[in-house]
């Protein structure tokens, strides 16, 4: 079976550098709210890499899965997860054809990581009252390929429907090189009658 592209350039990576990534801290977006999480729901990592942002969950306590295309990089995650004796639910998963069922989950992270496709199916996935937790690079045209970033003001406007917890475009350190790149944040919850007023529209 042909390996998926983006599974093999990310396994080649956390191949290499995978050990070094874990040594990052949690987002400190995620850090900052992370209050806001409930302790009773499953909470869906997105692209969850080596698995930094979701171990901080399971120390806590949170129920968290964690998604990725790479398998090298779940394996990592859930080889650091035992020897922290925390549990991290995985999943080997195609974001770049996103399906979840409906109202399935409590909250869902998308760090470093964008496609656009995803914007409906976290609508979906997403409970009433479910939070969002997104942050991800903002285009700059400096040599950079625009769908592989956010336009300014894009993810606040795509979810402008929500309940807007905390939005803010800024810079953050880069895990590997150690440079300011700007990103845009977002925290945004469900309203609770989400079906009533899809239904108003």
């Amino acid at each position: 079976m042909t390996q998926h592209p983006d599974a093999a350039r990310w396994n080649g990576r956390y191949q290499t550098d995978g050990h070094y990534r874990q040594q990052g801290t949690a987002s400190q977006l995620l850090q900052d709210f992370v209050h806001l999480l409930p302790q009773n729901g499953v909470v869906l990592d997105a692209a969850a890499g080596v698995g930094v942002n979701a171990l901080f969950l399971a120390q806590l306590g949170i129920p968290v899965i964690a998604l990725d295309v790479s398998e090298v990089g779940l394996q990592l995650l859930r080889q650091k997860a035992d020897a922290l004796g925390v549990v991290v639910d995985t999943a080997v998963f195609d974001l770049t054809q996103p399906y979840f069922p409906k109202n399935c989950v409590k909250a869902i992270l998308n760090f470093r990581f964008l496609e656009r496709g995803t914007f409906p199916a976290y609508r979906q996935a997403l409970r009433p009252g479910g939070l969002l937790f997104f942050e991800t690079f903002v285009y700059t045209g400096a040599g950079d390929t625009p769908s592989y970033f956010l336009e300014p003001g894009e993810l606040h406007r795509t979810f402008a429907d929500f309940e807007i917890v905390h939005s803010a475009e800024t810079a953050v350190r880069g895990h590997c090189s150690g440079k300011m790149r700007p990103v845009a944040q977002l925290i945004a919850r469900k309203p609770e009658n989400w079906p009533q007023r899809t239904q108003r529209a």
